[in-house]
Formats: structure tokens, C-alpha cells, sequence
């Protein structure tokens, strides 16, 4: 009786020890082919570009959670930027009608994370305002992790905003998907958690509809539960929980 009263007792501790895999799809809504992502299980987390021609309705049907993937100025100049594009060049005010413009756009959108924004993500104070803005909207941030100078996190800690950073993103090569899901899941059994990043490819699509079937031992949940906690100070602001 003892041993199994043990055991029971041990049962919560070992589903805490369970790694954890976030897996984010974002790139949503240029394509009516996205819609392919909806068939995804139901803990992964949707990130959808806003003002696209279908991203809205996807949002709308998603029985997934839903995050606004926010256009964000990169570092390169190849290609024109996107509508709604968070620049260096705005200020706080002009960022702040963005965003909302965007939110309306994807009204179910819980978190952001950032589309491109290699530039953007490295200054400081854009990520400053970002961050007190996504806090008094009550959202998180996933950093997409388009350069490794990225302020985004330190930001977010500042503001107490949960934030978490991308590990690894799925390329749509049908060669190197395998490769990068088992560097996923050894981070995952490494670290007790991974957030995985893909974009809505259909050999993509194919290959976590197979993937997520056999995690090994690891957890799919929504990029939300990995979230750390945060509390609101006794002068109001939000700041984070280092308990």
C-alpha cells in the first residue's frame, strides 16, 4: 500500500518532468492552401498575418489558439516591405495604431510574434514601446528569432510581458525536416521544453501531421503554457514573477 501510495504521490512530479513541445505555424493567410494547418492538432498555436486575403477567416475557423504574426521591418532591403509594418522610423504613437489595426484584424489573436524583423527586434527602445504596448493589451510575445541580436526577450522582462524565443524552425525540405524535429525533441528532453517554429508548406504540413503523433514521451501543448508567469507589482506595473 505504501509503494503504491507512493507512486500516486509521484505522479504529478513526473508529469511535471515531461518535456514539453510548443509548435507554432505562422505565415498564415497570403495562401488559401493555409487552411491545411487547421487540420493540425488542437494545441498548435496558429500566428496569422494580418491584412491578408485569407488570414482573417483562417482565424476566425481556427480551432487552434490563435497568435497575430506581426510584419516587422528586416534587416535585408531585398523585398518591399508589407502593409502595417512595424518600422525604426515610427514612433510610439504610430506603432501603437498599427498594432491595433493589426489586432482588429485578428481579433481571436491571444500573443504576437514577430513576421521577419531582424532590424526592428534589435532597437532597443521599439521593443521598449512594443512591449509596454502588448502589456497593457494583456498579450505575450514569442520571439521569432530572426537575429541573434534581438532585444525582444530583455524587453519583454522589462515590461513584464511573458515572452518566450523560438529554438528551432522547421525548413520545408523534405530532407531536413527529420533532422530538425530530432534536434527538437532531444532540446526539449534536454531543457523540459522547445518551441518549434514551421511555416504552412505542404510537405511541411505532411510531416508534423505525422510527427505529432509520435512524440516520444514529450507533451504537445500551446506555445501559451510555456509562458512564464508574471505578477502585477504593488505600484501597478507588471513585472515579472521571479518566484
Amino acid at each position: 500500500m505504501r509503494l503504491i501510495a507512493l507512486l500516486f504521490g509521484l505522479l504529478p512530479l513526473l508529469a511535471l518532468a515531461q518535456p514539453k513541445i510548443a509548435v507554432i505555424v505562422d505565415d498564415i493567410g497570403y495562401n488559401k492552401h493555409d487552411s491545411q494547418a487547421l487540420m493540425l492538432p488542437d494545441a498548435v498555436t496558429l500566428s496569422v498575418l494580418p491584412h491578408t486575403p485569407y488570414g482573417a477567416a483562417l482565424a476566425a475557423r481556427a480551432r487552434q489558439p490563435v497568435m497575430l504574426h506581426l510584419p516587422m521591418e528586416p534587416l535585408s532591403t531585398r523585398q518591399p516591405l508589407e502593409a502595417g509594418t512595424l518600422t525604426v522610423q515610427q514612433d510610439e504613437q504610430q506603432m501603437a495604431t498599427i498594432l491595433d489595426s493589426a489586432l482588429k484584424a485578428v481579433p481571436e489573436a491571444k500573443g504576437v510574434n514577430n513576421h521577419m524583423g531582424s532590424m526592428l527586434t534589435e532597437d532597443r527602445q521599439r521593443m521598449d514601446w512594443l512591449m509596454a504596448l502588448l502589456a497593457g493589451r494583456h498579450l505575450y510575445f514569442v520571439d521569432s528569432r530572426t537575429t541573434a541580436k534581438s532585444q525582444a526577450l530583455a524587453a519583454a522582462e522589462a515590461a513584464g510581458v511573458p515572452a518566450v524565443a523560438r529554438n528551432v524552425f522547421l525548413d520545408n525540405s523534405a530532407r531536413d525536416l527529420q533532422h530538425q524535429w530530432q534536434r527538437a525533441l532531444r532540446l526539449a528532453k534536454r531543457d523540459g521544453q522547445v518551441v518549434v517554429i514551421a511555416h504552412p508548406h505542404a510537405t511541411t504540413l505532411a510531416f508534423l501531421r505525422q510527427a505529432l503523433t509520435e512524440l516520444h514521451g514529450a507533451e504537445l501543448v500551446p506555445v501559451s503554457a510555456l509562458m512564464p508567469k508574471v505578477r502585477v507589482a504593488t505600484s501597478g506595473k507588471i513585472t515579472p514573477n521571479r518566484g
